[in-house]
């Protein structure tokens, strides 16, 4: 539920601009100024809006850069597309979080409302709650990196922070071991939580551009 006017956001758009890169951010559907509403959508959607994007702007050799939700995203277009990607980064990707991190983790009753069409309400701090719709499993269900055999053989380098408690920093582990990514770099930051919003991590993530 980020959007485009985060950290990250805008310390890439100037580090784009000091080595004079080319760089485009958006909100995806239901995220930020976009239209919509979080709750009518999953992934498959903002994979969608992403690709309408980069086909309506017809880019090409661009690096597709991802965080978190939006990592899932990047990564599962570069699977799907890769001869338009020339390098992809993923800042705490969170690739099918819906199965592996949130549903496991669900209550019985809250695992009941989802099957009964019921929107999950959890708490996050004193004025922010994520809400879990019906919408958000069933849609990402159709792009499970899981289920997908394809390669992408550019280079691929994925970013985790060692205080990260909403994706283990260990959690895109199993990349080493299947065809998916073949050209991967994991990368740990000692102290950076989930957000890698701090100097270290965005400076950090800039050298690999």
């Amino acid at each position: 539920m980020s959007d485009m006017n985060g950290t990250k956001s805008k310390y890439l758009g100037k580090f784009a601009k000091k080595n004079q890169l080319s760089f485009l951010t958006f909100d995806f559907r239901g995220h930020g100024k976009s239209s919509g509403q979080f709750i009518d959508y999953g992934i498959i959607d903002w994979v969608n809006d992403l690709k309408n994007m980069i086909k309506f702007l017809k880019i090409q050799n661009c690096i597709l850069i991802g965080s978190s939700m939006g990592g899932w995203v990047a990564m599962y277009y570069a699977l799907q597309y890769p001869k338009n990607i020339i390098k992809l980064i993923g800042i705490a990707a969170a690739p099918d979080f819906t199965t592996e991190l949130i549903f496991k983790n669900l209550s019985l009753s809250e695992k009941n409302k989802i099957k009964n069409n019921l929107i999950v309400k959890k708490k996050v701090s004193q004025d922010f709650y994520y809400l879990y719709s019906p919408n958000l499993f069933r849609r990402s269900k159709l792009a499970l990196l899981k289920n997908l055999k394809n390669t992408f053989n550019k280079e691929a380098i994925f970013f985790h922070g060692s205080m990260d408690h909403t994706v283990p920093y260990n959690y895109n582990e199993r990349f080493l071991f299947n065809k998916n990514f073949i050209n991967l770099k994991l990368i740990t930051i000692k102290n950076a939580d989930h957000g890698m919003s701090d100097y270290n991590s965005l400076d950090t993530i800039s050298k690999f551009i």
